[in-house]
Parts: structure tokens; sequence; C-alpha cells
């Protein structure tokens, strides 16, 4: 089976960057852009070069949804240095990887390769990432890290 894979037009994207304020931060423009095409890439519709009546209204919700998420963001976080973003691995992980990354003892990889019908490699790889990001999440949260 060959799923296709869906993109966002020129003409969707238009939609959202008719909008958006003159002078919009390069870094706030990525993020309501990104935002957007998350929105629009769930719906079926999606990649239309001429979107029709139904899908424009559609559109241009999302587009006011995410001008009022990005304001928010600038109220409530704006003029805070170096906001990072991380992948969201853990978000990303199965229900099954994270059972596993729960049951990791520090050196069990082949029982928990068998008892997940994975190779090694495997578990290493899923482990290695999940102890990155938690190390991550751990170090944003030492004493004197903290934004004033």
């Amino acid at each position: 089976m060959n799923a296709q894979r869906r993109f966002v037009s020129a003409a969707e994207m238009a939609v959202l960057e008719a909008q958006l304020p003159a002078g919009m931060a390069e870094g706030m423009r990525d993020l309501a852009l990104c935002l957007y095409e998350a929105l629009v890439l769930v719906d079926v519709r999606a990649g239309q070069p001429a979107p029709t009546d139904t899908w424009l209204a559609q559109l241009g919700t999302w587009t006011q949804q995410v001008l009022a998420q990005m304001q928010h963001l600038a109220q409530e976080m704006g003029g805070r240095g170096g906001i990072y973003i991380a992948k969201g691995l853990i978000a990303q992980l199965s229900v099954r990887d994270r059972e596993m990354c729960g049951k990791f003892r520090g050196n069990n990889y082949r029982e928990l390769a068998h008892e997940y019908s994975l190779t090694e490699m495997r578990v290493r790889q899923i482990v290695d990432a999940w102890q990155r990001e938690q190390f991550a999440a751990r170090q944003a949260r030492l004493p004197g890290l903290e934004e004033n």
C-alpha cells in the first residue's frame, strides 16, 4: 500500500501568510507556519492548488486560531530569550517504546530485545534517544539556569 504524502499547497499557505503581521520576527513567523501546516496536513483536503469555498473557510478558521495562539504566546512568553523547543521524542515514542524504556535497567538490552522481538541494536537506539531527551530535560532544570 502506497499512502500518498500530503502537502500544503502555495494557495493554502497564502491564506495564513496574507494575515501575518508585517515585520513579524522570523522565528515567530516560522512557528506560525508550522502550527498552521500541522492543522492543514491532518485534513484529507490538503494540497489543493485552488481551495474551494468550504476548504477556504476552514483554512481561514485555522489562520485565526494560529494567530490567536501566536498572540497568546507573545503575551505569555514574550521577552524570554532563547526559548528552546525540544524535538519531543517522548511524545513520538510508541506505547511499546515507552513501556520498554520504563523497563530499562542500565544493561538489559538483550533481554528487552527478546521480549519485544527487536534487535539489540534497535533497543539501544530507542533507549539511547530516550535517555538523551531525559538528560536534556534535567539540564534545563538545574539551579541557576532558570530565567530571571
